[in-house]
């Protein structure tokens, strides 16, 4: 049974899936006009992909970004997320600058969730156990672009990254058949009922898995991604279009189980 985890207001791990939208600005210009869409469109939650930063290295501008990009949220929780090139991103950086920049975006006070790439960032519990010494919430992660392995595979990345002490457990796959986003919901409802009590976010990415991001309900992810402009990985919805398909299988579902009850 998930345990939720508060976030200022946000409870996250039940309900229905919370919506985060990416910011992707490569300016701080461009990061803030993307914040104040974020906050119209009344995002849950909204991820800092500091990657696309031009100035991702510089931690003054980098801090002084993201306070301002916390203040036209006002109150929307903000994930911090470095995401490297070994998962897709465009950050190339060492272990020790992804530590560094991560380190000073827990610290500043402005970000309330931080990402950690589980199996790329060389000391994972570590860094976890400094990012969570500051009060931030750590989004343990693991992106596989290229490909899904088994559901064997999948569960066991699964339980170790649920081993490193991250609050939040996320993976994201490339299917190539329908079978691997079967394989990737199926292994995230295993996890969320035998193995862990911690949020679990999941997705298959690209058009073929797209599903995925819809019905996180009828699986147990906790947080589905979203767009009010660029996209951050494939097959993300704009997000009134999710929140739509959200709502339209959250009230079927509640149909359902009053159905079922009418019947007994």
């Amino acid at each position: 049974m998930t345990k939720p985890i508060m976030i200022k207001t946000l409870s996250l791990g039940d309900g229905q899936p919370k919506i985060c939208v990416p910011l992707t600005g490569g300016t701080a210009e461009e990061l803030f006009q993307e914040a104040e869409k974020i906050k119209e469109a009344g995002a849950d939650l909204a991820e800092w992909r500091a990657d696309f930063y031009e100035n991702l290295s510089d931690t003054d501008r980098l801090v002084n970004t993201m306070g301002g990009i916390a203040g036209i949220l006002s109150g929307i929780p903000l994930l911090f997320t470095v995401r490297t090139e070994k998962e897709g991103g465009k950050a190339g950086i060492s272990p020790e600058e992804y530590e560094s920049i991560n380190l000073a975006a827990a610290r500043s006070g402005f970000a309330d969730l931080v990402d950690v790439e589980i199996f790329s960032c060389g000391q994972p519990e570590k860094l976890i156990r400094r990012l969570q010494e500051t009060g931030v919430k750590v989004i343990g992660s693991s992106h596989d672009f290229q490909k899904t392995d088994s559901r064997e595979v999948l569960l066991e990345r699964f339980k170790e990254m649920d081993g490193t002490g991250a609050d939040i457990l996320k993976m994201a796959v490339m299917p190539d058949e329908f079978d691997d986003v079967a394989a990737i919901m199926q292994v995230t409802s295993e996890m969320v009922h035998k193995y862990t009590d911690r949020p679990v976010i999941s997705m298959a990415m690209g058009g073929l898995g797209s599903i995925s991001r819809i019905a996180g309900e009828n699986f147990g992810s906790a947080v589905t991604f979203a767009t009010v402009g660029a996209a951050s990985a494939p097959g993300q919805f704009p997000i009134q279009e999710l929140r739509t398909m959200m709502e339209v299988l959250h009230q079927k579902n509640i149909n359902e189980k009053n159905e079922e009850k009418n019947l007994r």
